[in-house]
């Protein structure tokens, strides 16, 4: 029985590698106009959700006077707008190269990273920070929801 070279091996091995990593993807390296406003809207969303949570958790200090009234209404904004958050996601295609929600080896998009100028710029999509940020209000809410 003969054996294999191992250099041949390797050769064999770094060419279907080379050959993979060509190909090219199927999703839109371009946003469509619907997902360029969803991640807008997504992060709207977010900070007036913050904001009216924000609220709560001042009020839940007794030495502010906060009325029934005004906490109920923070409350109900913040979810009015946490669950606008999730009406802009669903509005998002997550078919494009900028959406880090894919998780083959085609999708090399890092949020604010060198492939958007190194800054935040306007024609990215979202990314699963969004939603660690979004998930992570929820929590800190869960504790300041009126009964």
């Amino acid at each position: 029985m003969k054996k294999i070279n191992p250099k041949i091996i390797f050769i064999a091995i770094v060419v279907v590698a080379l050959i993979g990593c060509q190909k090219k993807s199927d999703l839109s390296d371009v946003l469509s106009p619907q997902d360029e406003l969803a991640p807008e809207g997504m992060e709207e969303a977010f900070a007036t959700a913050t904001l009216y949570n924000d609220s709560l958790v001042w009020c839940n200090d007794t030495s502010h006077n906060c009325s029934q009234t005004f906490i109920h209404y923070c409350d109900s904004l913040y979810h009015q707008h946490s669950d606008e958050y999730d009406t802009h996601h669903d509005n998002y295609s997550h078919n494009n190269l900028d959406d880090d929600h894919q998780q083959g080896a085609v999708s090399q998009h890092h949020h604010g990273n060198i492939e958007h100028g190194g800054e935040e710029d306007e024609h990215h999509g979202h990314n699963q920070e969004g939603h660690n940020e979004m998930n992570g209000l929820r929590e800190v809410h869960k504790p300041y929801h009126p009964i």
